[in-house]
């Protein structure tokens, strides 16, 4: 047997089954300074039990709440569908636009196609009668201008090769 008990164990004897708390209450109806800490603790337990912090709501508050917070539940839940509905009709429209242009593009693709030759006027000397008498069965014409030649004529498609006179001189460029 104790010779006395503590808070928490006098605190005990109120949780515990009848039964179980005799030996305590035992121990209390025979030693007056462990009665007296149990009844300082019932006080204690009675005073926090009583004590009302808030005061009292009237009857409509809990209503009111409940429809404030429904209010807020619907409101949310409105512009969430709202917002998925947009985001579903952009979805559609991109897909849309994406599945026109495959098919615009499929129409209208390109084919190859051999590139057009530019060729450059260029000017000739006059024919003299000592050049017409030359037999031109072995001769190639050789073209003067360096810009037509069959080197670059393979990458006309890449960049467009023109010769130009302009100041009387002849030159040569690219027009992009």
């Amino acid at each position: 047997m104790k010779t006395h008990y503590s808070e928490a164990d006098l605190l005990e004897t109120d949780y515990m089954q009848p039964g179980a708390s005799m030996p305590v209450m035992m121990h209390l109806a025979s030693c007056t300074d462990c009665a007296a800490r149990y009844e300082r603790l019932e006080r204690k337990l009675r005073e926090a039990a009583s004590c009302h912090t808030a005061p009292e709501k009237p009857a409509t508050f809990w209503s009111r709440q409940r429809i404030s917070v429904q209010r807020r539940i619907d409101k949310h839940d409105s512009l969430m569908s709202r917002a998925a509905r947009t985001t579903r009709v952009a979805a559609a429209a991109a897909l849309a636009v994406l599945l026109g242009g495959v098919v615009v593009y499929k129409s209208v693709e390109p084919s190859l196609q051999a590139p057009l030759a530019v060729v450059a006027p260029h000017r000739t000397p006059a024919v003299t009668t000592a050049t017409a008498a030359k037999p031109a069965d072995d001769v190639q014409q050789i073209s003067h201008d360096p810009w037509q030649n069959d080197e670059l004529q393979q990458f006309h498609s890449v960049v467009e090769w023109e010769s130009w006179v302009s100041d009387g001189k002849k030159t040569g460029g690219n027009s992009l």
